[in-house]
């Protein structure tokens, strides 16, 4: 029997069937060498707490049924089953190392590897750490937050255990994918023992502002985990951002707006919602015995408008919130009493667990207050069910209804409020949906509200029930069109197609990076040649970035390294730089090399006697400088540097987030004022600098290029004002970028102690 095909189709039932091998032989002799279950074939691994898979125990048989959840779903229509490996808990302790090789021997064929998790590792690791510490502070309710070192212990063991059982499989090819923030270790893990695997992570909840991460304990070692995927993904725009700002707040790694670096690694953060089956759903809508359960259940509310919801037993979901709006509804339009009904579907959760258990406590008499002020023998104004429906049950639930409410406090995304829209093609509805669930950045045409204000979700009601049959329409239509488009077989290809892009730029960033064999091939062309020409940027080139200026004075190893460079006779050595003239003549005057200031404003070439570029306007340097300095007093730790011929507004000093938010305000302000002033802003490291677009690196480097004549032309630089020192010089340039940021540079090194180490290998080889 092909069971793994009947997996896939729909049910699984496995009787009473017995391992391979008979109890006479020995536990030890049992053990399963995971190396050898799977088929070298198998390349796409997906890592997720679950196994999408439920398995009963009765008596002796073991019946195993499908999870209707999303992402199997979704996989399952993206790829031939055949192509996926899937790892996780089966969701089942085994009773002995018998019924332990038996779930193994029934779950081979469906391309399913168990972990198993014992009692207690479920207890800390899922209900503990998984459940108490990150669910609360990625839900913003750190008043739930529940410390115990043996939480954090255990999620550390159970991570491990999953990532040997990845490892195991005897060939990971394509990728792995990491699923939620239970195996948040894992990445990391895996990264630690193969260096060259392709791994994605993916985090299906809310991530919270870095001030709030910051509350856990763990938060660096949770962050590092994390960062040892190549493309972490969220559902929102937002969610990913925090994340990068608790990367750069807890491990103080350059970031931009959707990528970091680590480790000589850049991983990309990005948003990708998750959609549904939406052809599952609205076929399914459709079906005559859906629409007969439709009519069974609307018949039982003849002269009422429905209204529905349907949530796990959780906190994040807003059921208090909830009922307490439809409180005030039935308070401020007495015209609806007898009218309406909210329908409530609570699915089971986690209700042994005090929080829940007091939650469901506390649903229960607000149900029950409701229902004592306002119902009467003939109207139960709310109606409360604690359990879950067979999957059609729900579809003819959804057509049936009016109005569906999601009023999460938070959410990652909530795919409820995507089924029911799904589920209005042939039927009308409305949705109102809280602005704190991820779908509302997406479903813009429902009813956005902030389900801690009662009063105006009371208003959303209101204006539901009122709805003209034509805008309802309208409204359907339109969320309709963004799910049909980003369903779920969308999302999985699109974070799978950017996780294979951001592996092709990785290898290309690798094979620009300066390896032991480029630094020889650079130092033969180094060796053949009769004339050099070093150009050399001085701040995060020469010297590192220091939160003063003058504090970033050349040492007595730098100048040794200069001096060793310009004793070779062959060579010419230009320092070429945003700095002052004045800066730079306290350092290097009287010294046998070159020196360009101000980008190319101020030179010392070819007499070493400093000279500048006349004919600058420098009419417009008052404007912008007040406009600066008005920045400057709303900013501290900002200030303004005054060049003869530039300007600079230096933020390097200023709180994280707060200089990347005023320099982005200061290049706004000064950007209609760069043409009418012919005008050129350089956005720097932590630095915005405006000067004349006569000057740049680039034409003050070419035009000392065309008097030397060199046969050996090499450039290095870190910044932003650097690309013009690429652009502008001959192709046969060696041209080095400090930092594998996108640039016109050939090669790049790291960091910037690497500049120094290569120029000293450069003329020793």
């Amino acid at each position: 029997m092909n069971y793994s095909k009947l997996f896939w189709l729909g049910i699984v039932q496995i009787h009473g069937l017995q391992p391979h091998r008979d109890s006479q032989y020995s536990s030890s002799e049992r053990q399963i060498n995971r190396s050898n279950i799977f088929m070298k074939n198998k390349k796409k691994i997906i890592i997720s707490n679950r196994l999408p898979i439920h398995i009963e125990r009765k008596k002796e048989k073991l019946i195993i049924t499908p999870s209707a959840g999303g992402l199997a779903t979704g996989l399952n229509s993206a790829f031939d089953h055949n192509e996926i490996l899937w790892v996780g808990w089966p969701g089942i302790v085994p009773k002995d190392d018998n019924e332990k090789f038996k779930i193994i021997e029934l779950l081979k064929p469906m391309n399913l590897l168990p972990v198993f998790l014992s009692k207690e590792e479920i207890r800390n690791f899922y209900e503990g750490y998984s459940n108490e510490v990150l669910w609360p502070i990625c839900h913003y309710q750190p008043s739930y937050i529940h410390f115990d070192r043996e939480y954090w212990t255990t999620y550390v063991t159970v991570n491990k255990k999953f990532c040997e059982a990845a490892l195991s499989i005897q060939q990971l090819s394509d990728f792995i994918w990491v699923q939620d923030y239970q195996l948040m270790l894992l990445p990391q893990l895996l990264r630690q023992e193969k260096q060259d695997l392709n791994i994605g992570y993916f985090h299906h909840i809310p991530f919270p502002s870095e001030e709030l991460f910051m509350n856990i304990p763990q938060r660096k070692e949770l962050i590092e985990g994390l960062l040892g995927a190549d493309l972490v993904g969220f559902h929102t725009f937002a969610d990913s951002q925090n994340f990068l700002n608790a990367c750069k707040k807890i491990l103080h790694v350059p970031a931009g707006h959707n990528q970091l670096k680590y480790k000589d690694r850049h991983i990309f953060i990005e948003s990708f919602p998750m959609g549904i089956d939406f052809d599952k759903f609205v076929q399914t809508s459709t079906l005559p015995n859906v629409n007969a359960i439709a009519d069974q259940f609307r018949s039982h509310f003849p002269d009422q408008k429905i209204i529905i919801s349907v949530d796990r037993l959780d906190y994040s979901k807003g059921i208090l919130e909830r009922l307490r709006a439809f409180l005030t509804f039935l308070e401020k339009y007495p015209e609806w009493h007898t009218k309406v009904v909210l329908y409530m579907l609570i699915v089971p959760s986690r209700d042994k667990v005090s929080q829940y258990k007091k939650l469901k406590d506390e649903i229960n008499r607000k149900v029950s207050e409701i229902n004592s002020i306002y119902g009467n023998l003939s109207w139960t104004p709310v109606l409360y069910f604690y359990k879950s429906l067979p999957f059609e049950e729900l579809i003819g639930l959804y057509v049936a209804s009016d109005i569906c409410m999601v009023t999460s406090t938070r959410d990652g995304m909530n795919l409820v409020s995507k089924e029911y829209m799904a589920c209005k093609t042939m039927s009308s509805g409305v949705l109102i949906l809280s602005e704190f669930a991820g779908a509302s950045k997406e479903l813009v045409d429902a009813l956005i509200i902030n389900p801690f204000n009662r009063s105006e979700t009371a208003d959303s009601i209101y204006q539901a029930l009122k709805m003209p049959p034509e805008e309802i329409r309208e409204r359907i239509d339109a969320n309709i069109q963004i799910i049909q488009k980003f369903n779920v077989q969308h999302w999985v290809q699109l974070f799978l197609t950017r996780l294979a892009e951001t592996k092709a730029i990785q290898r290309d960033e690798w094979a620009r990076r300066i390896s032991d064999k480029v630094l020889q091939s650079i130092a033969e062309r180094y060796q053949r040649s009769h004339n050099r020409l070093f150009f050399l940027d001085y701040d995060g080139t020469l010297v590192k970035f220091q939160n003063h200026a003058q504090k970033a004075s050349p040492t007595v190893l730098l100048y040794n390294l200069l001096d060793s460079i310009i004793s070779d006779p062959l060579n010419t050595l230009v320092i070429i730089s945003g700095r002052s003239q004045e800066s730079l003549s306290s350092w290097f005057d009287g010294r046998s090399y070159y020196l360009v200031a101000e980008h190319g404003i101020w030179s010392n070439f070819p007499n070493f006697n400093w000279s500048y570029k006349k004919g600058l306007a420098l009419h417009w340097m008052p404007e912008v400088k007040k406009l600066m300095e008005k920045l400057a007093d709303q900013t501290p730790g900002a200030y303004i540097e005054t060049k003869p011929y530039s300007l600079a507004w230096h933020y390097r000093k200023v709180e994280l987030g707060l200089g990347e938010l005023k320099a982005a305000e200061l290049k706004e302000i000064l950007s209609p004022m760069l043409h009418d002033y012919g005008l050129q802003l350089l956005d720097g490291n932590a630095v915005i600098e405006v000067k004349n677009t006569e000057v740049n690196k680039g034409k003050a480097a070419l035009e000392i290029a065309g008097h030397i004549k060199a046969d050996f032309l090499l450039a290095i630089g870190d910044d932003v004002t650097d690309e013009d020192l690429f652009k502008y010089l001959p192709h046969s340039t060696i041209s080095i970028k400090v930092g594998n940021n996108k640039s016109a540079a050939k090669y790049y090194l790291d960091q910037q102690e690497d500049v120094l180490q290569f120029l000293n290998q450069l003329i020793i080889k």
